[in-house]
């Protein structure tokens, strides 16, 4: 294993663990999703500051956006599908967009 490898799995349960605890104790998704941001810019910023890890520190934030805009929205249609049969499903799209509006804005769409 490499050096960026090992910052990314790192990274990643980090984000994995933020997710468990923000299902856990009914987190806000806008605090989940500042949250997520501030491990992404650490690992960023770890990347940013020892170049011989990674010559490409946006790689990492997107690799790290990814997966965790994918584990929210999977783990919100797992709840609300787990929910009531009867209720429709996410509007997963939305969601996304919601996703990435709060992570840029801090805050959701008005």
């Amino acid at each position: 294993m490499n050096c960026i490898d090992a910052v990314e799995g790192t990274a990643k349960a980090m984000l994995g663990s933020f997710m468990e605890a923000a299902t856990e104790y009914r987190l806000d998704a806008s605090d989940y999703i500042r949250n997520v941001k501030a491990v992404i810019d650490g690992a960023v910023l770890f990347v940013a500051d020892n170049p011989e890890v990674c010559a490409t520190p946006d790689l990492i934030r997107t690799v790290l956006y990814e997966y965790a805009k994918t584990l929210w929205l999977d783990r919100l249609e797992e709840t609300v599908v787990a929910g009531c049969e009867e209720d429709p499903p996410p509007d997963l799209e939305y969601q996304a967009y919601c996703y990435d509006y709060v992570y840029d804005h801090g805050n959701y769409p008005r």
